[in-house]
């Protein structure tokens, strides 16, 4: 009976009798309706903020965008000699996914955290040499990691351990508590645009006016998306009006969105004050079914809902033990695998299941598994969905298909045309990504695949010499960034090139210097006639190449 029921499932989920049933659409359909009626505020649980890192900006519509910057507690200091690293999210994320730790109430749950056996070197205490420090063969954990296990799998406290200073920002309508961005989510114009062109200079402001330095940008899926776009010198068309937010005010109030522009001379500036870009498993055009063409579809994502997956998982994980959590992700994730394999293995590689299979049980914790769906899971609009989907059904990178008053009734998005449709090509303006670029790809190929990142992304943006890429083998999407390979591959990965584009900084400047102290001293020496008249002059030029 058992191989019959999984006959039956799978002769529905091939992609022609689950095209003509449109099944996948009613059941979005189904999980968006039901989604957008529940409660839209957040309730009170989430990883515990030091209150001195909470900072808050305005975008230029207005909005009140929320940044943390990290510190393990109140006795440790900010890393404030350090160089800035401000990352932002993945869709349907917060910047929680970066913080891991164990919230007071989790204590008896997540204390139980075991750590492998081999535990990567940056995680291990030191003695005043530097050399890793053990106690009858095992390493010594450093202390904050002693204290907190879970703090192994965070990013944070990663980047704080190596002396840079961590920094991370909640887009519109994301966050828990007192570090939720600000946003109307009743009835939303929000797409990845709005991000990338709003929410993400303001971020980028709010660091450098605090810290009054140059940084290093980039961030998770989305979070790459967002900062490519903003190294193109990409932002919110405004009219050329004085007045930023009352423009956009009045579009929101006419039921669209402006189109992305972008600047060139904006993308130079951008770039020279940015030190790099960090891309994790950076998000473009994602592999998707074609079964998903349909006009119901197109009309639901183009929709005005808001998915409050914030209050889904506050609401209802938290009636929960790890344990049931776990099972139930563990069931439904492990299923998705399975069947995506089962899928590859008869040549069907057009599968739902193949866009799904975006999070590897085998490689995440399960209490990091908890973690994820207790802290990390957060709202979005469907047309940040939608945008995405555009991108995956026809293969390009282009802002949102509303945009603009003359699209804001336009249900199905027009074929890609660049140049002459009056929209705006992100995979056409790559090249203005000048500065040096770390991307660390999961292999699963599923919401990101690792050929059109390259293709893209990497091998489109202006070549540099700091330029690395790398494949994860064994990872998926999701826990590229918090499974168990991030510590020990994705992380000193990532560190490794920071300190390489660090030295390459520091040898820079001081050729820089070089060159100011001797033109200094030739036009001291122009200008000192003591020599009966003679003068001279030199120039001493240094640089390095890394690979």
């Amino acid at each position: 009976m058992a191989d019959g029921v999984l006959l039956n499932m799978w002769f529905l989920l091939k992609e022609e009798v689950y095209g003509k049933s449109y099944a996948a659409s009613a059941l979005v359909l189904a999980f968006c309706l039901c989604m957008s009626v529940m409660p839209q505020a957040a309730l009170s649980s989430s990883v515990p903020y030091d209150p001195e890192g909470i900072y808050s900006t305005p975008a230029d519509d207005g909005t009140t965008i929320m940044l943390y910057r990290y510190r393990p507690d109140a006795n440790a200091d900010f890393r404030i000699q350090g160089t800035p690293v401000l990352l932002f999210t993945g869709i349907v994320e917060n910047m929680n996914q970066y913080l891991s730790c164990t919230p007071e109430v989790m204590q008896n749950s997540y204390s139980r955290l075991i750590l492998p056996d081999e535990i990567a070197d940056w995680a291990i205490a030191k003695d005043a040499q530097g050399k890793p420090l053990y106690q009858d063969g095992k390493p010594v954990l450093e202390p904050y990691i002693q204290a907190d296990k879970m703090r192994y799998y965070s990013m944070a406290h990663y980047l704080w351990l190596q002396g840079f200073d961590p920094w991370f920002a909640n887009y519109r309508d994301t966050g828990r508590l007192n570090l939720r961005s600000q946003g109307d989510n009743r009835c939303t114009l929000n797409t990845l645009d709005t991000w990338a062109t709003l929410d993400v200079p303001a971020a980028i402001a709010k660091v450098k006016s605090v810290t009054g330095k140059r940084m290093y940008i980039g961030g998770h899926s989305t979070g790459g998306l967002v900062s490519y776009a903003y190294l193109q010198g990409c932002y919110l068309d405004y009219n050329n009006q004085t007045d930023k937010a009352a423009f956009y005010k009045a579009a929101g109030e006419e039921g669209y969105q402006p189109h992305v522009k972008a600047d060139p001379l904006l993308a130079i500036a951008r770039n020279a004050d940015i030190k790099g870009f960090i891309g994790l498993d950076p998000a473009g055009r994602p592999p998707l079914p074609s079964y998903l063409n349909v006009d119901i579809f197109w009309t639901l994502m183009g929709s005005r809902f808001y998915l409050p997956l914030d209050v889904a998982s506050q609401s209802l994980f938290q009636l929960f033990p790890t344990e049931v959590t776990v099972t139930v992700e563990q069931v439904l994730f492990g299923a998705i695998n399975t069947w995506d394999q089962v899928y590859l293995m008869n040549g069907m590689e057009n599968s739902l299941f193949g866009y799904l299979d975006f999070w590897y049980m085998k490689d995440t914790n399960r209490y990091m598994q908890d973690f994820m769906a207790r802290y990390v899971l957060s709202g979005c609009s469907v047309r940040c969905l939608a945008q995405y989907m555009d991108l995956g059904l026809n293969q390009t990178i282009r802002e949102f298909w509303m945009n603009g008053i003359e699209n804001k009734g336009t249900i199905i998005p027009p074929a890609p045309d660049p140049g002459n449709d009056g929209y705006y090509y992100y995979s056409e303006h790559m090249s203005r990504v000048t500065v040096p670029m770390i991307a660390c790809l999961s292999d699963s190929g599923s919401l990101v695949n690792p050929l059109y990142a390259y293709q893209d992304i990497i091998s489109k943006k202006a070549p540099h010499d700091l330029d690395e890429w790398y494949t994860i083998e064994g990872t998926a999407h999701v826990d590229l960034v918090i499974g168990k390979k991030t510590p020990s591959e994705v992380f000193p990965k990532v560190g490794a090139w920071l300190a390489k584009v660090e030295a390459a900084e520091a040898v820079a400047a001081a050729g820089d210097d070089a060159q100011g102290t001797t033109d200094k001293d030739a036009s001291r020496a122009a200008a000192d006639d003591s020599g009966g008249g003679s003068s001279g002059g030199g120039c001493f030029i240094a640089s390095v190449t890394y690979r």
